[in-house]
């Protein structure tokens, strides 16, 4: 079969995982990482072989015989590192958000799309089996009967990051779970939350947002949470159910009764990264988390800003 060369952008916590994962898919070969701290590039090295490492990412994106990169380098340089990736004619898979401003999100799907390059973007949840056994069960099935509510619980304590907050940071996998599994995004979105630990930059957020078919959803994100929580609960008309989105567990409840739906549960990150390669390899791949989707979650959050900084509900 046909190899791929990539490369990772961003060698960090994250980006280590995604190189590990990369090195363990058939159709790609990892040629070459940028990070701008050189013990990022010397453990890859060390750890995966990886000998070619630069501490300026575009004298990777110079390499000829690069085809795509994976970009996690912190949010602020997202558009930047993204926007020259794709004007240096590599397909780009980058990690949620997508940028911190819509209209730079914009700005690059349009450039993907005027050089016919494949715009991935970070999704994770995407490719959980627990969240798509659901999906499958609500749009084939109908299995829950109409759904009234999703409830998503994002929490975890975390250190007081000095360059993002919790609504770019969680919120993104809220609107996009919610749009996974119902093929809607919301009309309507109402934001409280704030900092607490330091001056600016939200901590802790509760987002309700509302449906054009009347379902409400309700995101509670945290850094302030010791216990770490990834639960999504979903009430529907005939059925409810609770979903444990890190371990893939799935228990339905249903006239006072309770059972668990069996999941193969799947590694996500290695799903998501064989789907991209997939999507610039394969023309008739639909790309399950396009650039426009990551675009979308990031005009949500700007809404959610927005109806905290002046107090009341915002249509979008």
């Amino acid at each position: 079969m046909a190899k791929y060369n990539v490369g990772v952008i961003g060698v960090g916590y994250w980006g280590k995982k995604l190189v590990d994962e990369f090195t363990k898919v058939e159709d790609a070969n990892v040629v070459g990482v940028s990070d701008l701290d050189e013990k990022n590039l010397q453990f890859c090295a060390e750890r995966f072989g990886i000998k070619d490492g630069y501490t300026d990412y575009r004298q990777l994106l110079a390499r000829k015989d690069l085809h795509a990169v994976c970009i996690a380098v912190p949010n602020a340089m997202h558009y930047r590192v993204c926007k020259d990736a794709l004007e240096a004619g590599k397909h780009v898979l980058i990690e949620k958000p997508i940028t911190l401003d819509s209209r730079e999100g914009k700005g690059l799907v349009g450039l993907a799309e005027k050089k016919r390059l494949t715009l991935c973007v970070g999704h994770i949840f995407r490719f959980n089996n627990a969240l798509a056994e659901i999906r499958r069960l609500n749009k084939k099935e109908n299995y829950f009967g109409r759904l009234y509510l999703i409830e998503c619980n994002w929490l975890n304590l975390e250190k007081a990051f000095p360059d993002r907050d919790v609504l770019f940071d969680l919120a993104p996998h809220m609107f996009d779970i919610q749009n996974y599994l119902t093929d809607q995004w919301p009309i309507e979105v109402s934001c409280t939350g704030g900092p607490f630990r330091r001056k600016e930059g939200e901590e802790t957020a509760y987002i309700v947002s509302k449906f054009k078919d009347g379902m409400i959803s309700l995101a509670n994100i945290s850094w302030l949470v010791p216990k770490k929580t990834r639960q999504i609960f979903i009430a529907g008309e005939t059925r409810s159910a609770l979903i444990d989105a890190v371990a893939q567990k799935i228990t339905v409840y249903e006239s006072g009764y309770t059972k668990e739906i069996l999941i193969n549960s799947n590694n996500t990150i290695r799903d998501e990264l064989v789907h991209f390669v997939k999507s610039f390899s394969g023309p008739q791949t639909e790309t399950r988390n396009s650039g426009a989707i990551g675009v979308r979650t990031v005009e949500l959050i700007e809404a959610a800003k927005r109806s905290m900084r002046e107090g009341r509900v915002v249509k979008v």
